[in-house]
């Protein structure tokens, strides 16, 4: 297992325990978890984390309808085509999987953050839909080791597609959310009237 893929996976377990620490502190104590991260850096967590989500939704967007196609493609060539886009799409696969982590990391995280310019529901509900993104990765890595071990398959490559599909959706509704949170325009306060 590449070493990059050992970060990754601890990325994610790191990611996967904040968040169920933040819902078993909501659910025994009936109020928000603590804040640990406030002021400045909760609010360079969150444009971080915003700027994370659209990079991965880029980047989910581009492996469904472009990249995994390529899988396809080269099966069509021969097996040892498809083995050798497989072995190079892995070699490369750093630069998608670490900054993917590092988003829902950043959002589980900002349930234990101050609320800045995204609401507290708001990050509640971007944080769920990234742990909902993570538990689509087991169901697509496992179809691509199979690809790997195995050579191409239609049923693992569906499986692959629909797995990310799942991924790429919730990472496309978190990154929506978390614009239309961003760029919500203060309410115009009313002047008092003199009685």
């Amino acid at each position: 297992m590449p070493f990059y893929f050992i970060i990754f996976l601890a990325i994610l377990a790191s990611a996967l325990l904040l968040y169920v620490s933040a819902v078993a502190y909501v659910a025994i104590l009936r109020r928000p978890p603590k804040t640990i991260i406030s002021g400045f850096l909760a609010e360079a967590f969150q444009v971080a984390g915003v700027a994370l989500l659209w990079f991965s939704v880029g980047v989910c967007w581009l492996l469904f309808f472009n990249v995994y196609c390529i899988h396809v493609d080269m099966s069509a060539l021969s097996d040892a085509a498809f083995q050798a886009f497989a072995r190079g799409y892995t070699k490369r696969l750093p630069i998608v999987v670490l900054p993917y982590g590092v988003t829902c990391l950043l959002w589980t995280l900002a349930l234990w953050s101050a609320p800045g310019r995204i609401s507290r529901r708001a990050i509640w509900g971007i944080a769920t839909l990234c742990i909902l993104s993570i538990a689509s990765t087991p169901w697509a890595a496992g179809a691509l080791d199979s690809m790997h071990d195995h050579g191409y398959t239609p049923e693992a490559y569906l499986q692959l597609r629909t797995a990310h599909l799942i991924r790429t959706l919730a990472l496309t509704f978190a990154a929506v959310w978390a614009l239309a949170q961003n760029w919500r325009l203060p309410e115009p306060s009313v002047p008092a009237q003199k009685s």
